[in-house]
């Protein structure tokens, strides 16, 4: 190459700017080269196989009923292993290569490559329908005023809306902190509390009219969900159309991803 790949060190070695980049672009060919075995070994089959996929508990409860119909309808060798948690353990799983596929909410910008973005909302004030209910808005002023159950940290939504809150220079009403969302809707349903969230995580309950939802403005808070995929191994034909399955039913199911 002309350049040295490696520094010599009293521990063993490590790599140079240029044997960083080397790596990088040597990991990804050998990547690809795996990926075209994997696929002519299976040309001319139907994609099998066991795909792990891990979800947060609110993605589960909208999507896990029809992925799972949709893959046994038209992929029936195919075998979903889904596996719930919060946004840390999920993580864990996608980078020692336990999930072939991880559904995550983002708050921010996305942290890699890897990682697209499906769908994009609004977070909203969520609570029992109330003389208030006719109005479709509320400022992150107001909406901090009013009795809140959020989420314990560390957590993706407690970290942005706490961040908005720092900028605004306003106090947070936290009167409980859950990590569960069935205790979320409990404490709100029971207590007159409200939840802040994305409309689409209680859309049977809006639906049903249990809940009423008003966007948060003044600032808006977008929430991302975005699927990233295993770096361990290359993807399969059957996780490839796990992640199509998925990409479809996430889009369907709310805003588009440049909302």
């Amino acid at each position: 190459i002309g350049n040295p790949l490696f520094y010599r060190t009293g521990r063993g070695v490590t790599l140079t700017e240029t044997g960083e980049a080397a790596f990088a672009r040597a990991r990804s060919i050998l990547v690809n080269c795996e990926q075209l075995l994997a696929d002519l070994r299976d040309f001319g089959q139907a994609p099998s196989g066991v795909v792990s996929l891990a979800m947060l508990p609110s993605l589960i409860r909208s999507i896990a009923g029809d992925l799972f119909e949709e893959v046994r309808r038209t992929h029936p060798r195919i075998t979903l292993r889904v596996m719930e948690g919060l946004s840390g353990r999920i993580e864990e799983w996608l980078a020692d290569g336990r999930a072939d596929i991880a559904l995550l909410s983002r708050y921010r910008k996305v942290r890699a490559s890897r990682e697209e973005i499906l769908t994009a909302s609004h977070l909203s004030l969520v609570g029992r329908r109330s003389a208030e209910s006719a109005r479709d808005t509320i400022t992150f002023r107001q909406a901090a005023r009013v009795p809140l159950v959020l989420p314990s940290n560390p957590n993706g939504l407690r970290a942005a809306v706490n961040a908005v809150a720092r900028s605004l220079q306003v106090k947070l009403n936290v009167v409980a902190e859950a990590d569960s969302f069935e205790a979320q809707k409990a404490i709100v349903n029971r207590q007159g509390c409200f939840m802040v969230l994305s409309p689409q995580t209680v859309d049977r309950e809006l639906a049903s009219g249990l809940f009423h939802s008003r966007i948060i403005v003044d600032p808006e808070v977008t929430r991302l969900v975005v699927m990233s995929t295993t770096t361990h191994r290359p993807l399969s034909r059957a996780t490839r159309q796990v992640a199509s399955i998925i990409r479809r039913l996430t889009c369907a199911s709310g805003e588009p991803a440049n909302a």
